[in-house]
């Protein structure tokens, strides 16, 4: 397991202040040794699985035409595939395997509701997915192998692409920049910046991404759940009946009557916060809550004697928490849910929204959670929700 993936002298502050959705930079490992947390056998394994996303993606020897396949996939077509010009990419293996969740424990300095998932793709020779773009940041970690990576101009809604694949490629790719990558290195890519990387022999590759929500998702959210507060009774009415200059004329003031209806349908940060924080903590692969429904608990004394019996509590893989404080409260948001809260479970709220399940929550925070009973109920809520398992 590879204890730490960026080198002792990274300066964060630096990092976030000129590169940060900024412009790329190549991170050489140095003298850091990177050892893959994950085999291709395992990861192919996991591309078997229905509960996990997974795409195979194929490369003519002239690297002009891309062919897609969605998983889960078979062993048999594993063995059919030819030994270059194919890449396996499997989404959210954090959630499946503890040592790849362990790599994002660098990775602090961002927000970690902003983190999405780490998907990890394995290529043979000359395997690739084409010139693109993403509307998120990333981190490319290199695994076993190399990988020749260029990268191009900055693209947006307006850049040609050509989807006729499954994939949205670049039509025109202009590279300016070219860099080898080897085991350790890592390629970051702010929102919008073409690239491009081709392996050179057979590679694997962790991409660390974060969740970027478009402006569309953000005020159609937002509506939604204001409309959610609406009623029928709510209709509208003329502002300043008269008689109108023409029948079929709209005047100013109905337009700016509607236009200060929406602005105060939407002027409101406690609903903008609690979509926010339920939209960024919404699992991306939820786990099935039948599978939880069995180990629900029914009361704080439940939980306190499994406690006491030497169980342990835990997050569960793919599990996502946040908070937020505001007038004097707290609320948590946990795998889309939110949950008010008082001031004095905040040390309660930090443990459970920092990053990682692979420890277990502290016993001191859970044994003065237990001592108070606002912070008791949060704690079998959000177990009883499927956030937290004991073991």
């Amino acid at each position: 397991m590879t204890e730490t993936v960026l080198p002792e002298d990274f300066d964060r502050q630096t990092f976030l202040r000129d590169y940060w959705q900024k412009k790329p930079l190549l991170i050489r490992a140095g003298s850091l040794s990177f050892i893959d947390p994950i085999t291709p056998e395992e990861l192919a394994g996991l591309a078997c699985e229905s509960a996990v996303e997974s795409r195979l993606i194929q490369v003519n020897e002239q690297q002009n035409d891309w062919q897609l396949r969605c998983g889960p996939f078979s062993e048999q077509d594993f063995i059919s595939l030819p030994e270059s010009r194919y890449s396996l990419l499997v989404q959210a293996v954090d959630q499946w395997v503890d040592d790849v969740s362990a790599l994002l424990q660098d990775f602090d300095f961002i927000p970690a509701w902003r983190v999405d998932d780490v998907m990890i793709s394995y290529a043979t020779d000359q395997g690739n997915v084409g010139p693109h773009f993403d509307y998120y940041d990333v981190f490319l970690i290199q695994g076993q192998g190399q990988k020749r990576w260029q990268i191009g101009q900055r693209c947006d809604h307006t850049t040609p692409v050509d989807d006729h694949s499954g994939l949205k490629l670049l039509r025109e790719f202009k590279p300016d920049q070219e860099w080898t990558v080897y085991p350790g290195d890592i390629l970051y890519l702010p929102p919008g910046i073409a690239h491009y990387g081709v392996a050179e022999g057979n590679a694997m590759t962790y991409s660390v991404g974060f969740r970027a929500p478009s402006w569309a998702e953000i005020v159609s959210g937002v509506i939604d759940d204001a409309i959610d507060t609406l009623h029928e009774d709510q209709r509208y009415t003329d502002a300043h009946p008269r008689l109108p200059m023409h029948s079929g004329e709209i005047p100013a003031d109905a337009v700016t009557q509607l236009q200060s209806l929406v602005h105060q349908l939407t002027d409101n940060p406690e609903l903008i916060r609690r979509w926010f924080g339920k939209t960024m903590t919404r699992p991306k692969y939820p786990l099935d809550p039948q599978e939880h429904a069995e180990h629900q608990l029914d009361s704080i004394r439940s939980l306190k004697t499994q406690l006491e019996q030497g169980a342990i509590l835990y997050k569960v893989p793919g599990a996502r928490f946040a908070y937020s404080c505001h007038d004097n409260s707290l609320e948590l948001f946990a795998d889309g849910e939110c949950y008010p809260a008082g001031l004095h479970t905040l040390s309660l709220l930090q443990a459970l929204s920092k990053p990682g399940h692979i420890e277990p929550l502290p016993a001191e925070v859970i044994a003065a959670a237990l001592t108070d009973e606002d912070a008791a109920q949060l704690l079998i809520s959000v177990y009883n929700q499927g956030c937290l398992v004991l073991d």
